[in-house]
């Protein structure tokens, strides 16, 4: 994943809530790049994130965690379990990211504790330090007045932003799946002020020369957001594939019967 960004290349991912080897073997089967094991809303524990990072890896997908919201001791054990990265949810200050950054990086950059069991990295302590992934979570308008704050804090590699809770935090209602792709411009005509945050997330990230990533309904709006300048984009997640696939079978199957 950090390669592909370095160069440019369209990298797209998902989400999973669904802590089992066979539901993420088949997201990785469909051609994902990276993807991120939620342990803020799905049901994932430790002891599932080996055998999950393990599966991903096996099929060339970076295994990305996303810890629990303020809880950052769980960031340390998920890369120990075996995850590439780490994203933190909610982070609306810089002494937050930096929080962030340490507990992903080993000293003198950071605080995380020693003991990699299943960490893809190993032993090494200078690869770690330069490959993992830390992702900080803006999902709040303090957060949107703070991003280059944020953004200046060394180690940090970029953004992921929740549009879902960055439309709420504004006083609209969740967004996610109306966003890119509604008119012909790639705009969400029902909430201009989401989509201009937006933007001034993503410049600001460039400015800092960080990665800016945000999660998405659909791959036409995630090739939207790729070309307008975000650097890695998640579609949907394994629940909602799973809901969607079925509806729309059932609803076929019933249209067609006579």
């Amino acid at each position: 994943m950090r390669a592909a960004m370095a160069v440019g290349t369209a990298i797209y991912g998902t989400a999973s809530s669904i802590p089992h080897p066979q539901a993420i073997e088949q997201l990785a089967k469909g051609g994902i790049d990276w993807l991120f094991i939620d342990m803020q809303h799905g049901l994932a524990t430790f002891s599932d994130l080996p055998g999950l990072c393990t599966m991903l890896r096996s099929h060339g997908v970076t295994a990305l965690v996303r810890v629990p919201y303020d809880d950052y001791s769980v960031a340390q054990r998920a890369l120990d379990a075996g995850a590439e990265g780490i994203i933190f949810p909610y982070i609306e200050t810089a002494a937050e990211a930096r929080r962030a950054v340490d507990a992903c990086k080993y000293p003198p950059y950071g605080v995380r504790s020693f003991g990699p069991f299943w960490s893809p990295y190993g032993a090494d302590i200078e690869w770690p330090n330069e490959q993992v992934l830390c992702f900080a979570m803006i999902e709040s308008v303090t957060a949107m007045g703070r991003v280059d704050d944020i953004l200046a804090t060394p180690g940090l590699d970029g953004l992921f932003i929740g549009p879902n809770d960055l439309s709420i935090s504004m006083g609209n209602g969740p967004s996610m799946a109306s966003l890119y792709g509604v008119t012909a411009d790639g705009q969400d005509p029902a909430n201009p002020a989401l989509m201009k945050g937006l933007e001034t997330i993503r410049e600001a990230a460039h400015r800092h020369g960080k990665w800016v990533g945000l999660q998405l309904a659909t791959g036409a709006a995630a090739a939207s957001a790729f070309n307008e300048g975000f650097n890695f984009v998640g579609i949907s997640g394994d629940t909602s594939y799973l809901a969607d696939a079925c509806a729309s079978e059932i609803a076929s199957a019933r249209k067609a019967t006579r």
